[in-house]
């Protein structure tokens, strides 16, 4: 790896750690300021969440077209330094008379996160080369998993100790260091596509972008699987906090987050040992592990032991699998047209998980049973990928 590279990579892990341990700790302490609120709690808390949503479904195309006609260096910095701006302010002014503060920041937050997130994941491609690509997002996936299990709990200390405000203060300091590490990039790749995107309209440079995804039937099979994986994975999100009544056991909820955990850093520690750049008829079959282990879930519902052990292994397939198809995307879609693309992921992404979450609050199926069904989607999410990938290729 190149001493620039190397930097860079340095870089990239830091600046997405500080970011995602300053938005836990944020989404931490807002979260517990609303569901004191008392009555209004569910109120705030609905307003709050689908703001995100409805801000995503609007912006993230955007976004992404915008990563691909500017420069996406100059992008990173100005939306994490008008985050930082708008996260001290909330700092300043916060008080329980004006709550109305937290959802306006967060609407705010969330259309810069709408044009930072494709960006972001598009930068990568500038600044990494193709090998080096997936030993960071390995790294960087086993370093997220373990933040994520330590910042809920340093969250919990701060504001207990501190205060709510003091969670603001540290996700604004979050973004402004961000900002700095950013202003550090080093472009690897010459900028010169950007160019000639640049000079298309919104509309003209949407269009193409969708042109060059229909017209890539690899890359298009691959975000018709994600966007049905996406479905079945907001299910499963929605029933596994019912697993405490599933097992009549208090705690087993927090223990499956923990086998969880530890299976999407097991899964990003093999990758990176593994060390494997696969094609996507390689990398479809561990779509096929999350759909078989989450599938024979209530087989084994009087062992819970073994239950956590295969919530640990889905994670872990779940794990490597996305890690290899941002690693391809990254690496293989034309530069001019990354960031369209990652917009498209993301837009899909926000519109099939609440769909998702609502198909299965319908069957309300609160026992062992809604794992198979979640399993049997994914498994045939998994046949139609890799049958679709076969066919493309033969082609």
């Amino acid at each position: 790896m190149r001493n620039v590279e190397k930097k860079n990579t340095v870089r990239l892990i830091l600046r997405g750690q500080t970011n995602n341990f300053g938005n836990t700790i944020y989404d931490y302490a807002n979260k517990l300021v609303i569901t004191g609120l008392g009555s209004q709690a569910s109120y705030f808390m609905g307003i709050y969440q689908m703001s995100e949503t409805i801000v995503g479904i609007i912006f993230d195309i955007l976004g992404g077209i915008t990563a691909d006609q500017k420069n996406r260096k100059q992008i990173l910095v100005f939306t994490d330094l008008v985050a930082a701006l708008a996260t001290f302010i909330v700092f300043l002014q916060y008080s329980k008379k004006n709550v109305w503060l937290l959802v306006i920041t967060n609407i705010i937050l969330a259309i810069l996160y709408s044009f930072n997130s494709p960006t972001y994941k598009a930068i990568v491609k500038d600044l990494l080369s193709k090998q080096n690509i997936y030993k960071y997002n390995s790294y960087s996936k086993t370093i997220s998993e373990i933040i994520s299990v330590c910042s809920p709990l340093v969250g919990m200390v701060i504001v207990s100790f501190f205060g709510f405000k003091y969670g603001m203060l540290i996700n604004s300091l979050s973004f402004l260091i961000s900002a700095i590490l950013e202003w550090q990039f080093k472009v690897i790749v010459p900028l010169t596509t950007q160019k000639k995107t640049a000079k298309e309209s919104k509309l003209q440079s949407l269009k193409s972008g969708l042109a060059y995804i229909y017209g890539n039937k690899e890359l298009l099979v691959v975000l018709i699987a994600s966007s049905l994986i996406n479905f079945f994975l907001a299910g499963y999100n929605f029933s596994v906090p019912f697993t405490n009544h599933m097992a009549r056991f208090s705690h087993m909820y927090a223990y499956v987050l923990v086998a969880e955990s530890v299976g999407n850093i097991a899964g990003a520690l093999f990758n990176s040992f593994w060390n494997k750049d696969l094609r996507i008829a390689q990398y479809s079959h561990f779509l096929f592990g999350v759909g078989v282990t989450t599938l024979v879930v209530p087989l084994l519902q009087l062992y819970w032991p073994l239950i956590l052990v295969f919530f640990g292994l889905s994670s872990a397939c779940l794990t490597i699998f996305n890690i290899q198809m941002m690693s391809g995307i990254q690496a293989e879609v034309a530069d001019d047209f990354i960031g369209r693309v990652f917009g498209v992921i993301f837009t899909i992404a926000v519109l099939f998980m609440p769909v998702g979450t609502y198909v299965f609050s319908l069957l309300n199926i609160k026992n062992w049973l809604v794992f198979s069904v979640i399993g049997i989607g994914e498994v045939l999410v998994y046949i139609f990928m890799f049958g679709a990938i076969k066919l493309v290729q033969t082609k």
